[in-house]
């Protein structure tokens, strides 16, 4: 198992602009780094699914029906949808002035850590390229004669979670930082709803043609 060159290879594939890195970027820079790191580690909890799913051959099942992969598909793009609909749903009356938009915005962080960390995992489970992604990139780095290929599996995967939390963190301090260097968050609570918004309808576009 070419475990040192999974790693080189696991941590430039994450840095590449996607769906999930720009979810925690985003997320940071409206809500802060608590809340970009929720979302990772909610997607970073995702692909320890998907990597037992390949373990034990299912994540091939999915990938060679192609009514289960498109329902999966179609899914993940319906709850990005939802999910835009329901952050403008929940902006705050536009009658909060700015000078009470940090402090309503650090509120609302504290309160959806675990609301955002459910979020990050439910879109890596309906983020059906990742089955893909997992089936094409792993035998590349496997021993083709080992008598253990699912633990090797799962040595892999777990590898690969490690290397995408710790990249995703990193992004999300930095964002954070841009965004409190720049003053992102003093704008208008109804103004981020729909940036939030934004976000998550222009992932489910991605989620289509990604």
């Amino acid at each position: 198992m070419k475990l040192l060159e999974f790693i080189v290879a696991s941590s430039l594939l994450t840095l590449m602009p996607g769906p999930d890195i720009l979810f925690v970027m985003a997320q940071s820079i409206v809500q802060g780094r608590k809340t970009g790191i929720a979302v990772a580690l909610g997607l970073c909890s995702g692909l320890f699914v998907h990597t037992a799913l390949a373990a034990l051959g299912i994540s091939l099942i999915i990938a060679s029906s192609p009514i289960l992969f498109a329902a999966i598909r179609y899914a993940g793009i319906a709850y990005l949808i939802y999910m835009g609909i329901v952050s403008l749903r929940s902006r705050n009356d536009a009658s909060v002035s700015i000078a009470d938009s940090t402090a309503t915005l650090q509120n609302e962080s504290a309160g959806t850590f675990g609301k955002l960390y459910r979020t990050g995992i439910t879109m890596n489970l309906l983020n059906p390229k990742i089955i893909l992604f997992f089936l094409a990139f792993f035998p590349q780095f496997l021993d083709k004669t080992s008598a253990t290929p699912r633990i090797d599996i799962l040595i892999l995967g777990t590898t690969f979670a490690a290397v995408a939390i710790t990249i995703f963190t990193i992004v999300a301090l930095v964002a954070d930082w841009v965004s409190a260097r720049f003053g992102a968050r003093q704008l208008p609570p109804a103004t981020l709803a729909w940036i939030r918004a934004g976000v998550y309808w222009t992932i489910a576009v991605l989620f289509l043609f990604y």
